[in-house]
């Protein structure tokens, strides 16, 4: 599912969707920046009011955080359906790859998921809302991993924030697999320090997805 900036525009009237969708994908991967030094700090980043706040600073419209908080959610907001994700995935299933889900939410991905004609698609949905863990922590890879019966170097894991998703993965032991549809983020990303580079794929599109599960079967 797609970030919905639509549903900003409609929340409030002085936001233009055009500039939102402009102004959304350096936000976050300004955000992954935040994200990584709050991983090596220990701290917690409220993800969906810092996205806001640089969002509306951008457009200079910082008075209408919490307006946005109480009128959005994560259905309202991750309400796009990412056609091409899902002839990635019917096509993995053909094939007789496993999928599933593992989510940072609040709880409602399984309904959202569903709502939006998912339904069977995964053999599995986790939240973190619902487990009590997230990501970057192995501890949520880890229920995923117990969850399909799976040792960790049998399984790709697919994500679009490096600082989340490919830390994440890749402290589990799982391959992880960088979605980078805006190609922001450099062929190797660096986690901490230029000299703890991290390995990972890095697809541009969904598409791209399926060959590289052929590949990587040999």
């Amino acid at each position: 599912m797609h970030f919905n900036y639509a549903t900003l525009a409609r929340c409030i009237p002085e936001l233009q969707v055009e500039q939102l969708e402009k102004s959304g994908p350096p936000a976050w991967k300004k955000l992954n920046d935040v994200l990584e030094k709050a991983r090596i700090e220990g701290s917690h980043v409220d993800v969906l009011r810092w996205l806001f706040k640089e969002l509306l600073h951008e457009l200079g419209q910082p008075a209408l955080i919490e307006e946005l908080i109480e009128k959005t959610n994560t259905e309202s907001l991750w309400n796009s359906i990412n056609h091409d994700a899902r002839e990635a995935i019917c096509g993995l299933k053909a094939e007789g790859i496993s999928t599933a889900v593992i989510s940072n939410a609040d709880g409602k991905v399984q309904a959202l998921l569903e709502d939006n004609g998912w339904a069977g698609t995964f053999d599995f949905v986790i939240d973190s809302g619902l487990v009590g863990v997230s990501k970057p922590s192995v501890d949520i890879f880890n229920i995923g991993l117990d969850k399909a019966g799976l040792d960790a170097s049998q399984v790709l894991y697919v994500g679009d924030l490096p600082a989340v998703d490919v830390y994440g993965a890749q402290a589990a032991g799982l391959s992880p697999v960088l979605y980078d549809p805006h190609d922001q983020y450099d062929a190797h990303w660096c986690a901490n320090t230029l000299h703890d580079l991290r390995d990972y794929h890095r697809i541009t599109h969904m598409n791209q997805l399926a060959p590289l599960v052929s590949l990587l079967n040999g």
